[in-house]
């Protein structure tokens, strides 16, 4: 499978998760001083920016003109494990206002927010080692990252405020 067969998917991927990231800006912008000011909430507000712009970096890469899988897979594990390390480094971070949640809301958040970085590295790992299906992991883990940040995205706009 060659990789340029990918470039419509990867230039939209780039496209809307860029779009998605504008909008956490200005959800930002508009609840600032509420988020600010609500335990855990600034950390949920820089893991939708991880998970938002983890794929416009994935996307960028993939449309990188005469790039083999391995070259692909080698950029992806790096932007994964960033990604990765950040989105750990934040829940960490945050967990005495996160540990006050009901159960069910602290494993959805960790667990998504993990996984859909965690997913990357899977994608990366088998591109790098020559095995083009990493590209189908790489779709998998843009659908979790788009779940997460959306989710985020609507407790920075509309359950801050409740």
């Amino acid at each position: 499978m060659h990789v340029g067969s990918w470039a419509l998917f990867f230039e939209t991927q780039a496209a809307a998760f860029a779009a998605l990231t504008g909008l956490v800006f200005v959800a930002l912008s508009i609840n600032l001083k509420t988020i600010l000011e609500t335990p855990g909430t600034s950390g949920r507000a820089g893991e939708a920016l991880v998970v938002l712009v983890e794929p416009v970096l994935l996307g960028l890469a993939g449309l990188v003109a005469r790039q083999g899988t391995t070259a692909l897979g080698a950029e992806w594990l790096v932007a994964g494990f960033v990604a990765w390390a950040a989105v750990t480094a934040i829940v960490a971070r945050g967990w005495a206002a996160l540990r006050h949640r009901p159960g069910h809301q602290v494993v959805i958040r960790v667990v998504g927010a993990e996984v859909s970085t965690l997913l990357v590295l899977v994608a990366g790992g088998l591109l790098a080692g020559g095995v083009a299906d990493g590209l189908y992991w790489q779709a998998g883990a843009v659908a979790a990252c788009l779940v997460v940040g959306i989710t985020d995205a609507w407790v920075l706009l509309v359950e801050i405020l409740r």
